[in-house]
């Protein structure tokens, strides 16, 4: 099989993330990115980006169109609603393919009144004040008609909250709908024409920003076969084809409500991606004419996550030199697998590396050679105790090291010096 330009945009977003990481070591798939913001998380992790206007720009068609081909892009990806949402409207104007639904199913499920009156006598679905609610039913919860996850959406208490609020918005551009106040699930799925292939439900134990960062798969069989089945019904009922997800929460009495319907990926699908199931990959080559098949490893898992620094520098080096003790090897019986990394990204730029120790206990060549890692290294220098390694580093190096005398004499030197909570700065991604 040749290999495929695919584009990810917009490549600064959680969801971008995930598109990312479930491509880049595909050898099938070359990753392009663009975006509509001039510094991304993208731009920090070394690649090129494009940059595009925003999709409700005129000029967004003809620019996209250029960049599709200049680049010769096979596939897009969006990675945001409103993205996803132009892009099924204008699929057939441009000449790459676009990973998520069809324009049918986008009109429906962009917007959430839409969505809920086509889905109100087919799936359990919160009740919908069409007027101002009356004191009894309060809290109830308002949410934009087109939005996605929580952004602007609030739960309002009482009957002065809700007046204070419309004073300052437009009540129909919000859906006004009970308060839902149990846990809260998504539901990743994958179909192909209608028919449910996967589906892998999960809970959002914390979010930030609409995005899960805490989440760990369900495992009670009677919830899984009530999402099952809803999955079913809206794959069915939408025809969808290709990667999608659905949320729900409970309401006070414990009953599934619908939440909303999203024709796209999920920020945290990684949590399917980690038992086997790529559904960027899935999609790609199911639009590619592949019949499609899903597989998974059927185990628990829970997943945590936090903002991850990435970082740009004007750190320039040929040579990296590298301590021994408690260093690269701590306590004499862990090896820094983190600065495992950092060799072999060397390596991959044909940059030296060189191991400097003042190991006494001549252990050195024993250790390396029970981790497997004594030809990893350009040079390996054993010193005495009272030599400097300053006197032994080349122009243009970096040394990290965990002693601050020792970094202190290579800085003093003109080189560049790191210590081992710090030497991440260099990796690449």
């Amino acid at each position: 099989m040749k290999q495929y330009n695919v584009l990810v945009f917009p490549c600064g977003t959680e969801i971008a993330n995930e598109i990312i990481n479930s491509l880049q070591n595909n050898k099938y798939f070359k990753l392009f990115y663009a975006s509509s913001e001039k510094v991304t998380y993208c731009s920090f992790r070394g690649k090129e980006v494009n940059l595009l206007p925003y999709v409700t720009d005129e000029s967004f068609i003809e620019e996209l169109e250029r960049l599709i081909f200049t680049k010769k892009i096979d596939f897009i990806v969006p990675a945001h609603d409103d993205v996803a949402f132009i892009l099924s409207q204008i699929e057939n104007e441009v000449e790459a393919k676009v990973i998520g639904q069809s324009k049918a199913v986008n009109d429906i499920v962009r917007f959430k009144d839409v969505t809920y009156k086509l889905f109100e006598n087919i799936l359990p679905v919160g009740k919908v004040f069409k007027t101002q609610p009356l004191a009894s039913e309060f809290p109830v919860f308002i949410k934009p008609k087109k939005g996605q996850g929580s952004f602007s959406s609030y739960k309002l208490s009482n009957l002065r909250d809700f007046e204070k609020f419309f004073s300052d918005y437009d009540i129909d551009d919000f859906v006004v709908m009970e308060y839902l106040p149990g846990s809260e699930f998504t539901i990743d799925c994958f179909s192909s024409n209608g028919a449910l292939l996967y589906f892998g439900a999960r809970n959002r134990e914390k979010t930030s920003r609409g995005i899960s960062v805490q989440s760990t798969f369900i495992s009670d069989d009677k919830l899984n076969k009530h999402f099952e089945k809803y999955a079913k019904i809206i794959s069915s009922h939408l025809n969808m084809h290709g990667v999608w997800f659905y949320q729900m929460k409970f309401d006070k009495n414990y009953e599934l409500k619908l939440l909303e319907i999203g024709p796209r990926v999920s920020g945290t699908m990684m949590l399917n991606r980690a038992r086997g199931v790529n559904f960027i990959e899935l999609a790609i080559y199911q639009k590619l004419g592949f019949d499609v098949e899903v597989i998974f490893n059927d185990i628990e898992i829970s997943l945590a996550r936090a903002l991850v620094p990435i970082y740009k520098h004007n750190v320039s080096y040929e040579n990296l030199y590298i301590d021994f003790d408690d260093t690269l090897c701590i306590d004499e019986k862990i090896i820094n697998t983190d600065l495992i990394k950092l060799i072999f990204q060397n390596k991959n730029e044909g940059k030296n590396t060189i191991l400097i120790s003042k190991n006494k206990k001549g252990n050195l060549s024993k250790i390396l050679n029970q981790y497997g890692i004594s030809q990893i290294f350009d040079t390996i220098i054993h010193i005495s105790d009272c030599d400097k390694k300053k006197d032994y580093m080349k122009d243009n190096s970096v040394l990290i090291d965990d002693s601050f005398a020792e970094r202190k004499e290579a800085h003093q030197a003109g080189h560049y010096v790191f210590g081992i909570d710090n030497f991440n700065i260099l990796f690449k991604d």
